[in-house]
């Protein structure tokens, strides 16, 4: 048992590697093909800068393709297995089609714990120290009067503030607008800067500011070099609300869902992106039991390249189904818990039916 479990494994792991490898590489020069010029501006010309780019993006190419590997690698295998007789062998040896999956399961389970590592830590902490490298760059007053619909609008005890672009880690604010109101909640003040940096002491130096003062016997207009601004807000209360799901862990994502910090979106939004997180290992070994039933499938004048192609559309079904389901539950139509996990199981008892079915049992 022990020399086919390691036989076994083997195979597995090997071709999830070469496919791992090939797909990720491909995958990142697409897209330093496909960002050349957005690479440059964002984060500076140099020889480093591609190569460190593609460094700190790996990670999260390979936790997206990390699933769809899993299949192809056990599609391989299994009907490699089934290919060459082998399958015949170890049934001929006395071990059943389900010890040879259940074999399968510790390397499974090592690539699940692989796969939510990679997502829930690198990931995060990739996107975080990527951000780092980017160019502060201020935003012009008429940029940021044409882009404040888009922008990160929040508040702090003194100022509605507008926010046009976060960058470095929320530490730089490009394009800030700062509202002030009285009593009646009519602005008497508005105040446009170009770039906010964030010093310690809860400061923000405001650059090239623009400061209007409305004021009934007629309104004055200020120009500055900077401007101390005072705020409890952070750098991570802005990064919160202008980063994705991919750019926190899930404690993170626990402490957002609790509305213990800053948030832009509603609580099932980010509890919806916490029960994703938490259900990748599932999704790796779905991989595993979709492909058992068309390796061991028996039909007709089949080819291999046929079952292949039938076992990677049972695969885009699923994603297919999981992104929806994920969607509605991000838009709180269904509950998150049952969004993020319902198409796992749904798909593996369907694939576990099938097997069950096909294997006369």
């Amino acid at each position: 048992m022990n020399v086919s479990g390691r036989y076994l494994s083997r195979l597995f792991l090997q071709r999830l590697a070469l496919i791992v490898f090939g797909f990720a590489l491909m995958a990142l020069l697409f897209d330093v093909l496909n960002n050349a010029d957005t690479i440059e501006k964002r984060y500076g010309e140099g020889f480093m800068v591609v190569p460190r780019y593609m460094l700190f993006r790996l990670p999260e190419i390979t936790a997206l393709i990390t699933p769809f590997a899993t299949l192809l690698a056990a599609l391989l295998t299994l009907l490699g297995l089934a290919q060459q007789n082998e399958v015949l062998a170890f049934k001929a040896a006395g071990m059943s089609f389900y010890r040879m999956l259940l074999l399968l399961m510790p390397a499974t389970l090592l690539v699940a714990a692989f796969h939510l590592a990679v997502a829930d830590q690198v990931t995060p902490w990739a996107k975080k120290r990527l951000a780092r490298y980017e160019l502060e760059k201020p935003t012009d007053d008429e940029t940021n009067q044409r882009d404040q619909a888009k922008g990160v609008w929040l508040r702090d005890p003194n100022y509605i503030v507008n926010v046009t672009s976060v960058q470095r880690e929320g530490r730089y604010l490009s394009g800030v607008s700062l509202l002030r109101r009285d009593a009646s909640h009519n602005i008497v003040e508005r105040i446009v800067a170009g770039g906010a940096r964030y010093q310690r002491g809860g400061q923000w130096k405001l650059e090239n500011v623009i400061t209007q003062i409305i004021d009934p016997l007629g309104p004055r207009t200020v120009r500055s070099e900077d401007w101390i601004w005072q705020s409890p807000l952070r750098p991570g209360d802005f990064f919160n609300l202008a980063a994705i799901s991919t750019q926190f862990t899930a404690r993170e994502l626990l402490v957002l869902r609790t509305g213990a910090t800053v948030g832009t979106r509603p609580g099932y939004t980010y509890d919806a992106w916490l029960q994703r997180r938490l259900a990748l290992p599932g999704v790796v070994i779905v991989m595993l039991l979709l492909a058992a039933p068309v390796a061991q499938a028996r039909v007709r004048m089949s080819s291999l390249g046929a079952r292949l192609a039938a076992g990677v559309s049972l695969g885009f079904l699923f994603f297919i189904t999981d992104g929806v389901s994920q969607a509605l539950g991000e838009s709180g139509a269904v509950v998150p818990l049952i969004a993020a996990w319902a198409p796992p199981l749904i798909f593996a008892s369907l694939a576990g039916s099938i097997l069950l079915r096909i294997e006369g049992l």
